[in-house]
């Protein structure tokens, strides 16, 4: 009898202990972070630079993607703890899969219509007739669209180029400026970094063409809705971020803090080489260029002030690009 107890009393200690184990084990893996080239990587910067750099550390992975469709993939199949994603995939991958939860955004206007030298656009009503490329993936063919439709402009928003072989689809920025460079193109709608990296680009190149910026769409935008564009957010699991609560919560206070820094004009030196040792930019003349093109557009939103944005945002752009529905109160992290 006293063997049988000494047995139960043995068995019951393991499954108490068993689960703390694995919660000890789990907190010491680092979270894994999924950024793009982009905006998103840039207010990154600081947070890579304090944790080991693109390597990263014990506390964090640093993981950059071309293309934000691999990162829902990674992020559903648990590759990935956290990813950065245009608010439009988040939403959408919400309605998908039920796990993932929106953290903060990160990243608010970034857009730009661009015009090839020849070409003159100085308002949406001037692009009545013509055509204008962007990326397929993430926010600006909808944003545009929409803005497009509530101006009453008849404009064409094409998301892939002719080619010999038919088209050639634009899926990701590089994808537009590598035809920017081409001199292809003769109004692109561009994101950051972009709309400065295609330029310096072509004028290193000494070619006779250029593009500048014709529209910033912070300006069209600002005359429908008193909320910003929403274009970027990072997002997690649901059962992530309710197994670790704390570390994610500490995560956000580390990132804001690198958001803020980078943003701030008089850190712009120091940034711009943070962003180049990131790898989000190759030189600091062009980071440089485009942190303070971005000003403001890089930003840390969170808590009622996200959610608020973001409902505004959806129930602008509709429920198409974000899975059929709006998303429900448990999609909004709560720190």
């Amino acid at each position: 009898m006293k063997k049988l107890i000494a047995l139960f009393l043995l068995i019951t200690t393991l499954i108490c202990v068993l689960p703390s184990c694995k919660n000890t084990e789990d907190e010491a893996k680092p979270i894994k972070i999924a950024y793009m080239s982009g905006p998103t990587g840039m207010g990154m910067a600081k947070l890579i630079g304090d944790n080991g750099g693109v390597d990263g550390n014990e506390k964090y992975e640093f993981i950059s993607y071309g293309d934000a469709t691999l990162a829902q993939a990674d992020l559903i199949a648990g590759k990935i703890d956290m990813a950065c994603l245009p608010t439009n995939a988040a939403a959408a991958l919400y309605n998908k899969s039920g796990n993932v939860q929106v953290l903060a955004l990160n990243c608010l206007n970034t857009l730009y219509v661009m015009t090839k030298t020849g070409t003159t656009v100085n308002s949406l009503a001037d692009l009545e007739g013509k055509t204008v490329y962007t990326i397929q993936n993430g926010t600006p063919a909808i944003i545009l669209r929409h803005l497009l439709s509530k101006s009453g402009v008849n404009a064409t928003v094409k998301t892939s180029v002719p080619t010999d072989n038919g088209e050639k689809t634009l899926t990701t920025p590089a994808d537009l400026q590598t035809y920017l460079t081409l001199g292809e193109i003769d109004i692109a709608l561009v994101p950051e970094p972009v709309a400065t990296a295609a330029p310096l680009q072509i004028a290193s190149a000494g070619k006779e063409y250029n593009y500048t910026t014709a529209i910033n769409l912070t300006d069209a935008w600002s005359k429908i809705s008193d909320s910003p564009v929403a274009m970027g957010c990072i997002v997690t699991t649901k059962s992530f971020a309710e197994e670790n609560k704390k570390r994610v919560d500490d995560f956000l206070s580390e990132y804001k803090a690198s958001i803020e820094y980078i943003s701030n004009p008089e850190n712009l030196d120091a940034a711009a080489q943070l962003v180049v040792d990131a790898q989000v930019l190759k030189a600091v003349p062009a980071a440089k260029k485009s942190l303070k093109n971005l000003g403001s557009a890089i930003s840390y939103v969170d808590g009622d002030e996200m959610k608020s944005t973001l409902t505004d945002f959806y129930g602008r752009i509709g429920v198409k690009p974000i899975g059929g529905k709006l998303p429900e109160d448990d999609f909004y992290y709560k720190k």
